[in-house]
């Protein structure tokens, strides 16, 4: 069973739209104009990533001002709900490491900057996008295993603090502008 659509609310669609055909490749596949339950209008703009599978931003101007005030709320997923950026994030998948370099050099060429972090069972790059939602391509490097699963199983039960470091990342800069990740 796949996933059909992520959806993500934005303050600025022109920027957004802008970011998720140019820096990321998406095609724009559908475009819904509705009225809401509570009052006021928005669009859910689709976008086609592949496989069946699709990626939404929503336009919320139609609403503002009716069911909530434009300053009420922020965008990105994380930091509009007052979390650190990198706790939600949208990752997409790439079958090989040579996608996930293309995918790297498009966002350097966009003038993101990007961080690739090794998993150990996926190898991972991140940027923002102009919301501040952490947006990551990952590559498979493993299959997971019964093993992996039973490690699942023993750290879900596991309520210490953890002892291991997070993952180190390497930055690479865009060479466009000096953009932060």
């Amino acid at each position: 069973m796949g996933v059909h659509h992520l959806a993500v609310a934005v303050k600025d669609v022109a920027k957004a739209h802008e970011f998720y055909t140019e820096a990321m490749g998406f095609e724009l596949a559908k475009v819904v104009k509705r009225q809401t339950p509570e009052g006021g209008w928005t669009k859910h703009i689709f976008y086609d990533i592949g496989d069946g599978t699709l990626f939404a931003i929503w336009d919320l101007r139609g609403i503002e001002g009716v069911v909530i005030e434009a300053d009420a709320w922020e965008g990105g997923m994380s930091t509009g709900a007052g979390l650190p950026y990198w706790v939600n994030h949208v990752a997409f998948q790439v079958p090989d490491r040579a996608a996930l370099d293309a995918k790297k050099q498009r966002w350097l060429d966009y003038g993101k900057n990007v961080v690739e972090v090794d998993h150990e069972f996926i190898v991972s790059i991140y940027t923002k996008d102009p919301e501040g939602t952490l947006v990551e391509w990952t590559m498979a490097t493993r299959a997971l295993t019964a093993d992996d699963r039973k490690e699942a199983e023993r750290l879900l039960a596991d309520d210490t603090p953890a002892t291991e470091p997070d993952y180190e990342g390497v930055i690479t800069k865009s060479p466009k502008r000096a953009l932060t990740v």
